[in-house]
């Protein structure tokens, strides 16, 4: 097994390299590239989306079948090479092609936190796995926000790729040079046998969770900057303050608080986002929107985490392979976010909070349904060549 140190240093600064400049695009775009910088930022995430819908589950398949060690530093090495490539294009659809031959090896990276959790026993390591990811997940943004606000103003931005791929190479001989830790054997009573039941319910409820998150992200800068005459340096300030909030949160709330029945804190979480999302669109004072950008910063590190451990807990050792589906399902989310934005910002900056802020209610409302098709592994008891569910 990868050790749990690599996985989450691998996924901060893969993450990192992905967010760097994302919250920049639309300026980006116009300025290096001379295209529409609006529209071309909708058509970029929707073709990176589409790759990694495609490419995960296809990835979380070879992880069942393949020795992840390899793969991952196989997709490493592949991500170095494409990385220099990228620092070098001076056309948008050079950077788009680049971007997503990137994807396809960097989407395996994304299974090494299903796989890792998949691989923990006790529901407490769960917990703070799922925990400690959030926390990454959003230092990364944080990281990459604050230090994509000064790499914006270089002459060449895309130069900062040759030092991710500097990094990407020793991750790949880190790893290569590693030995795995062994797995322990868990005695069970009986054998494990996975039952694809359908899981249409709780995806969809991803899918909903996901598109409110993300519709307000493409052109949250313009609007902090049309609307309160925020910098580029406090609009990334800004974008970047749930990300603190999730460090934070992290830090001062204990696992014990998400061990037992996580999804009434979760219906609770996620109605207090659809007031403070709302709360933003039209908050009178930079003050008022600060604060309710620190609360909702609050609600979504918790509802993601409480998302995590549930899967989790029902797909135990198959989390890798169920995990796959949710990005996929959570990349789908992805792709349309930046389509609905597009569209409503058109008429007023400020709708894709208030369409995040719907999105946001149809996942509780959907939630409910969970029970009766999320998929789980069942116990079977196998008596000669019969066998029979407990």
């Amino acid at each position: 097994m990868i050790s749990p140190r690599f996985v989450f240093i691998c996924l901060f600064m893969t993450m990192t390299s992905e967010v760097l400049l994302s919250p920049f695009y639309p300026q980006y775009f116009t300025h290096a590239f001379h295209v529409d910088g609006v529209a071309m930022t909708s058509f970029f995430i929707i073709c990176c989306r589409i790759v990694v819908i495609v490419m995960t589950p296809l990835w979380g398949m070879l992880f069942k079948k393949w020795n992840v060690k390899y793969v991952v530093v196989t997709s490493l090495l592949m991500t170095a090479l494409i990385k220099v490539i990228l620092s070098e294009v001076s056309t948008f659809y050079g950077f788009l092609a680049t971007s997503l031959v990137l994807l396809l090896f960097q989407s395996s990276l994304y299974l090494l936190y299903p796989y890792l959790v998949g691989g923990m026993k006790k529901g407490q390591k769960k917990a703070s796995a799922a925990t400690t990811y959030v926390f990454i997940v959003h230092t990364a943004i944080i990281v990459a926000s604050l230090f994509g606000s000064t790499v914006i103003a270089w002459e060449m931005p895309l130069n900062v790729y040759q030092y991710f791929a500097l990094i990407d190479m020793v991750l790949a001989v880190w790893l290569l040079t590693r030995k795995a830790l062994p797995l322990k054997a868990e005695k069970t009573p009986a054998s494990i046998q996975s039952i694809n039941e359908p899981i249409f319910f709780y995806l969809l409820a991803i899918f909903f969770f996901y598109l409110g998150h993300n519709v307000i992200r493409p052109y949250f800068t313009l609007f902090t900057h049309e609307t309160y005459g925020m910098s580029s340096q406090g609009g990334a300030l800004l974008y970047a303050m749930p990300s603190i909030m999730a460090i934070v949160l992290k830090l001062t709330v204990p696992t014990k608080l998400l061990n037992g029945n996580v999804i009434p804190l979760f219906y609770g979480i996620t109605g207090a986002s659809v007031l403070v999302l709302c709360l933003q669109a039209y908050a009178d004072h930079l003050s008022v929107f600060i604060i309710s950008r620190i609360l909702y910063g609050a609600g979504f590190y918790l509802s993601m985490v409480i998302l995590d451990i549930y899967l989790f807990r029902k797909s135990k050792e198959a989390a890798a392979y169920y995990y796959s589906w949710l990005i996929a399902v959570q990349n789908i989310a992805l792709l349309i976010a930046p389509i609905v934005a597009l569209e409503i910002s058109k008429v007023d900056l400020a709708f894709p909070l208030v369409a995040g802020a719907a999105a946001l209610l149809a996942a509780s409302a959907v939630m409910p349904l969970r029970n009766k098709t999320i998929p789980i592994l069942r116990q079977v008891k196998t008596c000669g060549s019969m066998s029979t569910e407990k």
